[in-house]
């Protein structure tokens, strides 16, 4: 990354204050023969370990999942689920995986009480649930879908024995790790909800139930998970579908039987990994590929549709111009989404439409170039779409999406991984399965409590994911890899950061570390460190703007990580997101 990358990508150094500002930023791995890009240190070399031993991008992105599932445990693991875009470096073919998780045939919408009166409760803003069972504890977690669904994607494109894939976690968790600021604050966070569960607490809190401290004036504290490590060696032996038939999933079923959980061992029985069609949007040249069903994706390619009939780079690098039309764009994208998407399997869905070129340009003529709409509602996608269907009536909102995970991968042969994992939210259900050490997801969280809605809870519904693993090419050749955890606001994340690399020529660390906005309806949520001369001019056109201050702590416009291939030199040079410890690694 030039000097004048960074200088782009720290609009706050520019803006001169009268208080001093945080300015943080993260220098640009760069690399040929391949890289890992993941949202904490150990779980990146786990990744880089096994490039250099010789396995393709594949092997990696399967070492890094299982590996991150252990030292970043508040975000994905054996207990969650997952999704992955590759694209075969030989051959050009794109390959889509969907590991999202099925609610328990046994649940059912009367399990969970809702309380009087219009309390909220969860990510998500559904009616609040007695004892908040929709969130957390035995009756929130889905079937686990991230063992199978990396399983399946080693079965078929892996190179080194699977056992190999699976030591560095075993390790990790075995040996344990110094927990680091960003876990310790996690930990003491969610102290609340962690401590409810006596086997989640033995492995999280320390014996006095503490959490964790990291390293201040000296060595910080260990975590060792022992379960995990015996778990993860059956796995490397008898492979991940003892989670699923075997010895793990008896012990699933029997402490969810234990406790008045649903998930049996038939419910584990019956998952199945997915694969889906992959979807090839163009974009000013580029070809950006991902999964249409069950992901963020058509949101994405939504709205680079309708921008790209502005011209950005004309209107300047976060110019009030150029961010008042990538705003509208992407509020257009959003409430089309959260009108109109969902599981295809419950209710007719325009994924072909909303992404059609056609529909964009509807869309685009909405936009105002010199004010703001904020209460644009949502188009009708169905007269572009050829399945000739129409959305129901009235839906209580789209299924919520969650906090995740994010590893990205390239290797020497220049395969491409772009995998996404989560457990819902933060610690999942909060419920760790004794024994084994894995903390399971809290699917239901994603699903209306209320009856009578497409989104609401019921047997055998799966989730829609804000998820957006993408690989992009340019002129048919492979260009980037990247994606992010931050439920929603990945969509906003995954959009801004292609605006930035194709748009504005800006590097992978660049386009990571600009500041962002989000919005999904009425208000603008904007950073702060955007200067306070463009917030006030985006004011004026009538957006009602939202500051947010990002910290190390905050998460208001997603932890996007990414690779990109110099089309020059064939260098590879990694991104990631600057507050947290999110680490590249090269080899």
């Amino acid at each position: 990354m030039t000097s004048d990358e960074r200088g782009v990508a720290m609009g706050a150094a520019a803006n001169r204050s009268r208080r001093s500002e945080w300015i943080i930023d993260k220098t640009e791995a760069v690399a040929r023969d391949g890289m890992v890009a993941a949202m904490q240190p150990l779980a990146a070399e786990a990744g880089a370990e096994i490039l250099a031993r010789g396995g393709n991008a594949i092997d990696a992105a399967v070492a890094t999942a299982f590996a991150i599932g252990v030292v970043e445990p508040h975000m994905s693991g054996l207990g969650g689920i997952a999704f992955l875009v590759y694209r075969d470096g030989a051959t050009g073919e794109i390959t889509c995986l969907d590991g999202s998780t099925v609610l328990p045939a046994a649940i059912r919408p009367e399990m969970f009480e809702l309380l009087p009166g219009d309390q909220r409760a969860g990510m998500y803003n559904w009616r609040a649930v007695k004892d908040d069972a929709n969130n957390t504890g035995w009756l929130a977690p889905g079937v686990p879908g991230m063992p199978a669904l990396v399983g399946e994607a080693h079965r078929r494109f892996g190179r080194l024995p699977w056992r190999e894939v699976v030591q560095p976690a075993i390790r990790l968790a075995a040996d344990g790790f110094e927990v680091n600021h960003y876990i310790a604050m996690s930990i003491a966070a969610n102290w609340d909800l962690l401590q409810r569960f006596p086997s989640t607490r033995r492995v999280y809190l320390k014996p006095s139930g503490a959490p964790p401290a990291p390293p201040i004036s000296g060595p910080g504290d260990r975590l060792v998970q022992p379960d995990l490590a015996r778990t993860l060696s059956i796995i490397a032996e008898q492979g991940v579908d003892v989670i699923y038939r075997g010895e793990i999933a008896r012990m699933i079923a029997e402490e969810m039987k234990r406790n008045g959980g649903l998930i049996t061992e038939e419910d584990l029985a019956a998952h199945r990994t997915y694969e889906r069609s992959p979807h090839l949007a163009s974009y000013r040249g580029f070809q950006i590929a991902g999964a249409l069903e069950s992901s963020g994706f058509p949101t994405v390619v939504e709205a680079l549709k309708i921008v790209e009939g502005f011209d950005l780079a004309g209107a300047g690098f976060q110019t009030p111009d150029a961010l008042h039309l990538i705003a509208e764009a992407l509020r257009r994208a959003m409430v089309d989404r959260l009108r109109h998407l969902g599981d295809p399997a419950l209710m007719p869905v325009p994924l072909q439409g909303v992404v059609s070129p056609e529909y964009a340009a509807v869309r685009r003529a909405t936009i105002d170039p010199s004010r703001a709409t904020p209460e644009e509602g949502p188009g009708d996608p169905w007269p572009f779409d050829p399945s000739g269907g129409k959305s129901p009536v009235e839906r209580s909102g789209a299924p919520g999406e969650g906090n995740t995970t994010h590893i990205t991968v390239i290797d020497r042969d220049r395969n491409m991984v772009a995998l996404t994992s989560t457990l819902g939210g933060i610690f999942g259900s909060g419920v760790v399965i004794e024994g084994t050490g894995i903390l399971l997801n809290n699917a239901v969280t994603w699903f209306d409590p209320e009856p009578g809605a497409v989104a609401s809870i019921g047997p055998g519904k799966r989730v829609m994911s804000a998820a957006t693993p993408v690989v992009v090419l340019r002129d048919g050749k492979p260009f980037a890899a990247l994606g992010s955890p931050g439920g929603r606001r990945v969509m906003s994340a995954i959009y801004q950061v292609l605006v930035n690399l194709i748009d504005y020529g800006l590097g992978m660390q660049a386009a990571i570390s600009a500041p962002r906005l989000h919005t999904e309806g009425p208000a603008l949520e904007i950073s702060t460190r955007f200067p306070e001369e463009v917030r006030a001019a985006l004011a004026e056109r009538g957006h009602q703007i939202v500051p947010r201050d990002e910290t190390i702590s905050a998460s208001f416009f997603a932890r996007p990580n990414g690779i990109l291939i110099d089309q020059e030199t064939g260098e590879l040079h990694g991104g990631v997101f600057p507050f947290t410890p999110a680490t590249a690694i090269g080899v």
